[in-house]
């Protein structure tokens, strides 16, 4: 009785969880496919419960025969994981102590397990999906090729995420979020707030004020190409997927400097220089006589500057900005006032104006002074941390066929937003 009982409700269950991925796969929003996740993950938990109660019904039952069950039965009922649908909670945390594990060391996410590196391997190399097929069994519409293609195993992202340190200048210093988007968002509660409170008197958070200031992100995806060419030659499985990590992080992370500064808001995240919550009153003119006088750098900027922006702000501007004119700027006493500090493990260079910390960039990014036009901006004075890019790092991967140049590339696409959490402290430098 109890055998039959739970060979239904593994029966229903795996009915149910069928049905699930089959209404992932034709949702149409990102909040119906997270929803519709949710309760497959629910149950697929469900399931997998229900199988280690029927192993345990089976396990008692060959202890009372005297009879051994064949442990292919077991591991056939045990194929699907709980935690196995969706990769979600931290992106960071590591994916496995042993990089090549039995299938009983395997762990309970399929993402990380060896069958599914080589199915990806192969799609990647060659474009053959007929590996998984089978792993399809146990996982959800995250492995089929939708907007997004094969999300990439963790073995890869996890050193994509460390190929992110490597890369960009910007990126790396400004806020990481994964807030649902669409949702309005109150900059309180993003930008923490310290509140004084006694015995009799309670805090500005519990007395709920009037929310004014408020942001919501969006949905954008943002693609990297990469030549198969590049790929295909490459034998061994660690190195295929080092290498994917290194050339999507590097391309990516290029893209997303470009977007923090330069983001139109239409189709991609919101840049600093396009924002038009940044007053006018903080975009400052500096002409070619200004630049060269510390005088009008003390006038024009820091002395505007609040307080509260200080401690953390940094400015951003080009190589040739630094080196044509910060580098030849001195205070009264005829000292220079600018410092270089060179890291001798990695060689990265740390610059510092005024005692304040510069981040360079490309002039694609941003314009050099003596090529920037009247009106445009050369320079921005920021706190990094006021900028938050909103993104669970989730990448699909998907291969695209060039018809101009008869060849397949393969993409890497991410879904992310971007915006200012606080304006007050953001100063624009034009010509």
């Amino acid at each position: 009785m109890i055998k039959e009982y739970l060979k239904n409700v593994i029966a229903s269950k795996e009915q149910r969880a069928a049905e699930l991925r089959k209404m992932i796969k034709a949702a149409e929003t990102a909040d119906e496919v997270r929803s519709l996740g949710d309760t497959l993950q629910a149950v697929l938990d469900e399931l997998t419960e229900a199988k280690k109660q029927l192993d345990a019904v089976d396990d008692n039952d060959s202890e009372d025969n005297g009879e051994t069950k064949p442990m292919e039965d077991k591991d056939e009922r045990k194929q699907v994981p709980a935690g196995a649908e969706l990769r979600g909670g931290n992106p960071m945390q590591s994916y496995m102590q042993n990089p090549h594990p039995t299938a009983r060391q395997r762990s309970g996410n399929i993402l990380d397990s060896m069958e599914y590196r080589n199915a990806f391997a192969d799609y990647v190399r060659t474009g053959d999906e007929s590996k998984f097929a089978a792993l399809e069994a146990r996982a959800d519409a995250t492995l089929i090729s939708t907007d997004v293609g094969k999300i990439i195993p963790n073995t890869i992202m996890n050193e994509f995420i460390r190929e992110l340190k490597v890369y960009g200048n910007l990126y790396n210093r400004v806020r990481k979020l994964n807030v649902k988007g669409g949702v309005e968002f109150p900059i309180e509660s993003l930008v923490p707030t310290i509140s004084w409170i006694t015995e009799t008197t309670v805090s500005d958070t519990q007395k709920a004020p009037e929310i004014k200031t408020s942001i919501s992100f969006g949905y954008h995806i943002c693609e990297a190409r990469i030549a198969q060419s590049l790929l295909s030659q490459v034998v061994t499985l660690d190195i295929l997927e080092s290498e994917i990590a290194r050339l999507l992080a590097e391309a990516f992370v290029k893209e997303f400097d470009r977007i923090i500064i330069n983001g139109t808001g239409s189709g991609q995240p919101t840049g600093i220089l396009t924002d038009t919550r940044v007053a006018t009153s903080h975009k400052i003119a500096f002409t070619a006589a200004n630049i060269a006088d510390w005088t009008q750098w003390r006038k024009k900027l820091f002395a505007v500057i609040p307080l509260a922006y200080r401690g953390e702000g940094v400015l951003i501007m080009t190589p040739a900005t630094w080196e044509s004119y910060i580098m030849t700027l001195k205070d009264d006493n005829n000292r220079p006032l600018y410092q270089e500090t060179y890291d001798p493990q990695n060689g990265n260079l740390t610059c510092r104006f005024a005692g304040r910390e510069v981040i360079l960039v490309e002039p694609d990014i941003l314009k050099d002074f003596d090529t920037a036009t009247t009106g445009e901006a050369w320079a921005i004075y920021m706190k990094p941390t006021d900028y938050a890019i909103n993104s669970n790092l989730q990448i699909g991967f998907k291969r695209w066929f060039d018809d101009d140049k008869n060849r397949y590339v393969n993409k890497g696409l991410c879904i992310m937003d971007g915006k200012l959490l606080d304006v007050n402290g953001v100063y624009i430098l034009t010509k």
